[in-house]
């Protein structure tokens, strides 16, 4: 029951709607814990959903990162790939695994604007 749950945690907030930050900022005036987890950044490199509020409105944030799998540095970007190559077009969701997306750090993470056009499957 949330009447009396203490703490409040939600995963892939990335895919929330817009009215989300809010929910989550109601929860917190009533004295709840809550922890959301998400991407920050979608496939373009840009910010993901309602993300950028999350951040504004949290009182802490813990970033982690997944290790590039071309590097093996840090990773702070998710790259799309058509074909085992990187996009450059295309919805910003598609529901894929390892075959459709890679962590990659920002030296090897290729902007839209240098990769693939986006081709269907099928």
């Amino acid at each position: 029951e949330l009447a009396e749950a203490e703490v409040v945690a939600f995963d892939e907030v990335h895919f929330f709607g817009p009215q989300f930050p809010a929910l989550c900022e109601r929860l917190v005036r009533q004295g709840k814990r809550v922890i959301v987890a998400g991407l920050d950044l979608n496939w373009r490199g840009e910010p993901f959903g309602s993300m950028p509020a999350l951040l504004a409105l949290a009182d802490e944030v813990v970033k982690l990162q997944a290790v590039c799998v071309v590097c093996g540095k840090p990773a702070t970007r998710s790259q799309r790939l058509v074909g085992g190559k990187p996009a450059r077009e295309g919805p910003e969701i598609v529901v894929g695994g390892l075959e459709s997306y890679q962590a990659r750090c920002r030296d090897c993470f290729v902007p839209p604007s240098q990769g693939l056009p986006f081709e269907k499957e099928g």
